[in-house]
């Protein structure tokens, strides 16, 4: 599957926040204290504010801080669910 789609809408120099964001995401999911309702908003802040911070105050910068949120959010489910429907794959197999 090819994701040609990303390059027209997230910017090359935009793409590596995805992964971080991706690992902030995972850690804060794992931290006791955290609501799992948080986890995204804290995402898109540091996405919008890293991209700032890169672009300057620009609107596409803001834009591409809730696109670059979107994503990593999106391969965070992603991910969760392939390996949930795997322990489920393996689980009925074992009966």
């Amino acid at each position: 599957m090819e994701v040609y789609f990303l390059e027209n809408f997230i910017y090359p120099e935009s793409v590596i926040l995805i992964p971080v964001l991706y690992l902030i995401g995972v850690f804060l999911n794992r931290t006791p204290n955290v609501q799992p309702w948080v986890t995204p908003w804290v995402q898109v802040a540091l996405g919008v504010i890293f991209c700032i911070a890169y672009y300057g105050l620009k609107i596409q910068a803001v834009v591409q801080g809730i696109l670059v949120a979107g994503a990593a959010t999106l391969i965070k489910d992603l991910v969760q669910t392939r390996f949930n429907f795997s322990k489920k794959d393996n689980g009925d197999h074992k009966k």
